[in-house]
């Protein structure tokens, strides 16, 4: 009940007494008038909400982090006013306003129409569904409240920001260290050598070529092997099968393999290289092809959808794009939970001579229920160069530190 209610029923409750004990006709007529008001009121309130339409107004491209503003117009179709308007609007998890998105509107009269908008940002990539509105309704005199939801959906859809990788190329303008350079601009080494794989260190081997994360894992020298060849393409396969995100929120599994990803082909397709994403959907395996900048979008856009929903496990989904990769190119596996015939399909790739990168999310950093297991091992075993990213890495660095080499 609204103090306006409470006041105007002890009011009238008080006059009728005295009424009552007086018999004066005037405070008969003044309790007509303010029961009279309470039913107009009451009426004014109960109007329906089917007269007011609404449209969405959302930017079709938003990255993380970054504000966009949301619209909502607002228009009375009917043929009366409506008064006293509060129009609030429920945002999903991770997206946040920088003001609280609920309006007043005094009066909306007759086939007015109003903008109301307000910042926001969202705090991860994903699709985020807006809506309901929530309109409260009141009577002239604000005695009467009614809260009615208005549907009004709106969907926005927020990339992944890809990585600044540039400093990665100004330390090494000629080959990347598993053969990501790619382009026009990507020249050979100074022998005229691309990367194909990794071995231990022979006598007259070159100390430049000796590859220091897996040296330090297994306390050996190891090298890295090259061959004759072109400029080369990247492909980048994310594992998106059920069950292989960890972690909760904002920090998963999922989310830094999807901002790996990103920022990957970001910088092959930077430097007018091709670029290939594959992952497995709900609906079907995708394969994405990328031979110009704007076109990263399409990438992005799958980026953002992409859920740990799908039936692949990443070795299949390695076995399924191997009869597209025939055309070369080094290819970057990114997983959290490798299956044990990873490293049999990854020999499928060796055998193509192209050169294998596998990027794991170290899952127990991510969830401490997860056991930590050695899983660089078998897939060196079969020439893939590995490196593990564990929750809270600085992902540019790990990157630059372990997917490209410098002089």
């Amino acid at each position: 009940m609204s103090f306006q209610l409470l006041t105007l029923l002890t009011s009238a409750a008080g006059m009728a007494l005295i009424g009552l004990a007086y018999g004066a006709t005037v405070v008969y007529f003044i309790l007509a008038a303010l029961l009279a008001v309470l039913i107009v009121s009451y009426a004014s309130s109960r109007l329906s909400t089917r007269s007011l339409t609404w449209q969405r107004d959302l930017p079709s491209r938003v990255f993380e982090q970054e504000p966009f503003t949301v619209t909502t117009a607002l228009t009375n179709r009917g043929r009366l006013p409506r008064f006293l308007l509060t129009v609030l609007d429920r945002l999903p998890q991770f997206l946040r306003a920088d003001t609280a998105p609920d309006f007043v509107l005094p009066a909306l009269w007759p086939q007015e129409n109003v903008r109301l908008s307000y910042q926001a940002r969202a705090l991860k990539r994903g699709v985020y569904s807006l809506g309901p509105l929530s309109i409260s309704v009141a009577d002239p005199f604000g005695i009467f409240h009614r809260l009615v939801p208005l549907q009004a959906p709106g969907e926005a859809v927020v990339y992944p920001r890809p990585l600044p990788l540039r400093s990665l190329h100004e330390l090494d303008q000629s080959v990347g260290e598993y053969g990501f350079s790619s382009g026009e601009r990507s020249q050979a080494t100074e022998s005229g050598l691309d990367f194909y794989g990794i071995r231990d260190y022979q006598p007259g081997d070159e100390l430049r070529r000796i590859y220091w994360p897996a040296t330090a894992r297994h306390g050996r020298l190891t090298v890295i092997e090259y061959e004759q060849g072109a400029s080369r393409s990247l492909a980048v396969l994310l594992d998106a099968a059920a069950g292989s995100e960890f972690g909760s929120g904002l920090d998963t599994t999922l989310e830094t393999a999807v901002r790996v990803s990103a920022s990957l082909l970001h910088w092959t397709l930077g430097r007018q290289g091709r670029a290939v994403l594959a992952l497995d959907s709900p609906n079907g395996p995708l394969w994405i092809e990328m031979d110009r900048p704007e076109r990263e979008y399409e990438a992005l856009e799958a980026l953002a959808r992409v859920q740990a929903n799908a039936a692949m496990p990443i070795s299949q989904l390695v076995e399924w794009a191997v009869p597209r990769l025939l055309g070369g190119g080094a290819v970057c596996i990114i997983t959290a939970a490798p299956d044990p015939h990873l490293p049999r399909a990854i020999s499928l790739l060796r055998g193509l001579r192209l050169p294998v990168a596998v990027v794991l999310l170290d899952a127990a950093t991510f969830d401490p229920r997860v056991h930590r297991l050695a899983l660089t091992a078998p897939l060196e075993a079969v020439g893939a160069a590995t490196t593990t990213i564990a929750r809270g890495d600085d992902l540019a660095a790990a990157l630059k530190e372990t997917l490209f080499a410098s002089r």
